[in-house]
């Protein structure tokens, strides 16, 4: 401000020999004054409006279409219009931020018919997916109330289209952890030696018809995850889940242990990410795993994966695992647009099952900065 001040003194006094001998030097003086002042107001003006978009809700967000074709009996080719989700954000001060996900998927459509009946016609599904406030106390401690992603895995977090080479994902996530948790969450990193440790702990209500208004019992569910990041390489992650819910509704109240292990290393230009998870009711097991191996070239992603999942594991007369192998390429546009091709053979470990193929073709925008 004061060097802004001075260039104007200095323009003024320098326009002087050309005023006319009827301006008075003290006239200029306070014509300068004026500027100087009117300066002032608009610089301040300038940072009240930055202040105010900082603040602002910030929309973005994320969209894809697919093209599907598959060998699966009774499963035609087509076009899906998979997502249409809307991130809403908000840094309330400089502690708290406010974050909320609401996906649109397969192009949703619900007609009524005006009466007390039910809908006329419906079509896709509307979820909000996220809700929540966050408070950043410090690194080592953060507070998150609301609807929040499980923290299980890697998969689990990272799950958005523009992030994750492939449409389909690995079979068990969702199945063995659930989804996402409506309760409260803490949440930080830690030094460790010369490494650091990422924790997540949380309590909330169980799976039910309505979660975000209440549970179906008034067992809560439980659970912790931790990375370990070790200092070697581009990345080096190693860590582990674990979920408890005395009385999972899914399974008749149940008790639901999950455990799960993954990690994520990164050399270079090339990534290994796996993950191994199994979940025990009072009556049933089951368990999957994944293993993928990416390489980015250029604007290139190149990978390939082996997954399987067992819905009931503990009883080996049933022949119900299930295994997926995938190969991919994503090409990168931009920061903002990919196009991803994939082919997936489905292996059913039931002889009555047919296996078959399935390949999807898709263009994911992100609609960010």
């Amino acid at each position: 401000m004061l060097k802004i001040s001075m260039l104007v003194v200095g323009v003024g006094l320098a326009l002087i020999p050309v005023i006319s001998n009827s301006t008075s030097l003290i006239e200029m003086e306070e014509k300068l004054l004026e500027m100087e002042e009117e300066l002032f107001i608009s610089t301040e003006g300038l940072y009240d409006i930055n202040t105010r978009v900082d603040s602002q809700m910030t929309i973005s967000g994320y969209t894809d279409v697919e093209f599907i074709s598959t060998s699966q009996p009774g499963k035609p080719d087509g076009f899906r219009l998979h997502h249409m989700s809307l991130f809403f954000e908000k840094n309330m001060n400089d502690k708290w931020r406010f974050f909320s996900e609401v996906e649109y998927e397969d192009a949703p459509k619900f007609e009524g018919t005006g009466k007390n009946d039910p809908l006329k016609a419906s079509e896709g599904k509307i979820f909000l997916e996220a809700v929540n406030m966050t408070y950043f106390w410090k690194q080592e401690v953060n507070f998150r109330f609301g609807r929040m992603f499980t923290p299980a895995g890697i998969w689990s977090v990272d799950h958005y289209p523009t992030f994750v080479p492939t449409q389909n994902r690995p079979q068990h996530i969702r199945k063995i952890f659930p989804q996402n948790v409506d309760g409260t969450q803490v949440f930080g990193t830690v030094v460790v030696g010369s490494g650091f440790l990422s924790y997540d702990l949380y309590v909330g209500n169980g799976r039910s018809a309505n979660s975000g208004k209440t549970d179906d019992n008034s067992s809560k569910s439980k659970g912790a995850k931790m990375s370990f990041i070790f200092p070697v390489l581009n990345h080096f992650e190693l860590g582990t889940s674990y979920y408890v819910d005395p009385q999972d509704s899914i399974k008749s109240g149940e008790e639901l242990i999950a455990t799960g292990f993954h990690g994520k290393i990164r050399a270079g230009q090339t990534t290994l990410q796996f993950e191994v998870a199994n979940a025990e009711w009072d009556t049933t097991e089951a368990e999957g795993s994944y293993a993928q191996l990416l390489h980015d070239w250029n604007k290139y992603t190149l990978g390939v994966r082996t997954d399987s999942y067992d819905n009931d594991s503990a009883n080996t007369a049933t022949q119900s695992e299930i295994s997926v192998n995938s190969i991919f390429a994503n090409y990168h546009f931009n920061e903002n647009v990919t196009i991803k091709i994939e082919h997936h053979v489905i292996d059913n470990e039931n002889s009555a099952i047919k296996d078959y193929e399935k390949t999807i073709v898709s263009i994911v925008g992100y609609l960010g900065n």
